[in-house]
């Protein structure tokens, strides 16, 4: 098998791994952990969701706002359709000696509010993660701390947006700042590890690229 992507074939890889990870943050959110010793509590999604704004980033970056924005709007359309896919299997009827129908139901329903709230928190941080990269990577000096601020404060409106929208009435106003928080911390501590990889993948999807591009 042939490893040599192009350019259009590096974009395409990264969307793709872009729209995959969101769908598997969305469906993994259902499980809240809790972290031993320190008793931090963040949905699981957390574990993966921050690959979406990383790639976001780099989209960004390497290809420009408009095809981030694309992306990004792909990424939506994406998990709508398993959304939609995922519901209308609940409601199919069953055999009688069928039992996964309770527990389909647990992972699977999700409420109007936490949807909404989901994909508004997903559209204005990403977005607002394609515009940030766009300004800081005009300059030339310290593109990788400026790319780590972007992420980290993109992250940090998505999940003020997310918790406060899908909690407020719910839950203690303490409780929330705790889980912000929390999944920022995550997220946080996701993006620096991340860093190294970072560097790798924007100049693999750079390389080979023309001379002159339009996003």
């Amino acid at each position: 098998m042939d490893f040599n992507f192009d350019y259009t074939e590096k974009r395409v890889i990264m969307s793709i791994f872009f729209c995959v990870a969101f769908i598997i943050a969305n469906l993994t959110t259902v499980k809240i952990m809790e972290i031993p010793y320190i008793h931090m509590e963040a949905p699981a999604g957390v574990l993966i969701y921050p690959l979406v704004y990383v790639l976001t980033n780099v989209l960004a970056e390497v290809y420009g706002e408009r095809i981030a924005q694309r992306t990004i709007m792909l990424g939506l359309i994406a998990d709508i359709l398993f959304v939609f896919m995922t519901v209308l299997q609940i409601y199919l009827p069953s055999p009688a000696y069928y039992p996964g129908d309770p527990h389909l139901a647990f992972v699977f329903t999700q409420t109007p509010r936490i949807l909404i709230f989901a994909y508004i928190s997903y559209l204005i941080g990403n977005l607002v993660n394609a515009r940030l990269t766009t300004i800081v990577n005009k300059g030339t000096t310290y593109l990788r701390a400026k790319n780590w601020l972007v992420v980290a404060f993109s992250e940090l409106i998505d999940d003020t947006i997310m918790v406060t929208g899908c909690y407020l009435g719910l839950v203690p106003p303490i409780d929330m700042v705790i889980i912000i928080f929390s999944t920022f911390i995550i997220s946080v501590i996701w993006i620096t590890v991340a860093q190294p990889f970072i560097a790798k993948l924007v100049a693999w999807a750079q390389k080979d690229a023309p001379a002159v591009t339009t996003a």
